[in-house]
């Protein structure tokens, strides 16, 4: 375990408070060294904030909005994706979350627009982050050369090097950090999976294909119909839904999945469960359990770990809160 590396965990080791900053930060930098997102000087190689504040903007929008995670009582970044999501939400009709995918994809729409935005994220972590990360008990730990002229870091072959080989702890022990911060902030579930799961260039839902096969063979025994209204769909009508919204449960577990129309999953984003609704799907449960009892499936052992700790119910009072 070489010096650097051992540098670079204490600095994210020592963040107090609600200081989410430094774990972005951190972050931002490992995953530009590990996708090559630098310049090569030889000796040294070159990370442009233009390209790590664009990292904390995807970050922070998919927490902050998506996931709708508060990251403490500080408010400057907050109010930077504040700004952003107003004006995404006043320009278009959707009226559900959306991952940083789309929001980048309207910026980039309007170059004029998405600069402006780089620029104060520049400014604001030139102010309130960069300078600061490498410190520890008022001390600086030396992470990288900080050039503020040319909005860059500066590292050496080796300690972009460390970086590489040690990205996967890095990770690891960032994404904890973070998710402590937070925690005390946030009535959420899978709180470190969000966190973990908002570096991501897109949303992702796996395992639909085998969740609507189990759903349609165990419980839709005289036909498959619509969850909400009753209706009898043919195959290709089929769609999945959350019961407890995905930017909420973030999980693709089987016992908060119902079957539905194409359509009304559309029609349904951004709208939150019935009770009456929780009922249902709970009452859907207790007999998939009982139909699942004599296979070897996952999903039954989803279901009944689901039931036996009364999940739905408790996700649907922390939603309501």
């Amino acid at each position: 375990m070489d010096k650097y590396f051992r540098n670079f965990v204490k600095v994210i080791e020592s963040i107090e408070h609600d200081n989410t900053y430094k774990t972005a930060w951190g972050r931002a930098i490992v995953e530009c060294v590990v996708n090559d997102e630098f310049e090569d000087e030889g000796e040294n190689i070159i990370i442009y904030e233009y390209d790590l504040v664009q990292k904390l903007m995807k970050y922070y929008w998919n927490l902050i909005v998506f996931f709708d995670l508060s990251q403490g009582p500080s408010k400057l970044l907050n109010a930077r994706i504040e700004e952003i999501k107003e004006e995404f939400y006043s320009s278009s009709r959707i009226k559900y979350p959306v991952w940083y995918d789309k929001i980048e994809s309207f910026l980039k729409r309007n170059p004029v627009r998405m600069e402006r935005q780089i620029k104060k994220f520049i400014t604001l972590v030139n102010k309130g982050v960069a300078a600061k990360f490498e410190k520890v008990d008022h001390e600086r730990i030396e992470l990288y050369e900080l050039d503020t002229k040319q909005k860059c870091l500066r590292l050496t072959i080796e300690q972009m090097s460390s970086i590489k080989r040690n990205s996967n702890i890095l990770d690891q022990v960032i994404n904890y950090k973070w998710a402590k911060l937070i925690e005390e902030y946030n009535k959420s579930p899978n709180i470190i999976k969000k966190v973990i799961g908002s570096g991501e260039s897109k949303v992702s839902k796996p395992g639909h294909v085998k969740l609507r096969n189990i759903i349609i063979e165990y419980s839709h025994f005289e036909g498959i119909t619509d969850f909400y209204t009753g209706e009898h769909l043919r195959i290709d009508e089929v769609a999945l839904d959350y019961l407890i919204p995905y930017h909420f449960i973030y999980s693709t577990d089987i016992w908060n999945v119902v079957i539905t129309s194409k359509d009304t999953v559309k029609s349904r984003r951004g709208v939150n469960p019935s009770i009456e609704e929780v009922d249902k799907l709970t009452l859907r449960n207790n007999h998939l359990v009982e139909t699942l009892e004599n296979t070897k499936l996952h999903a039954r052992f989803e279901l009944e770990n689901a039931t036996n700790n009364h999940l739905l119910m408790r996700y649907y009072t922390d939603l309501k809160r």
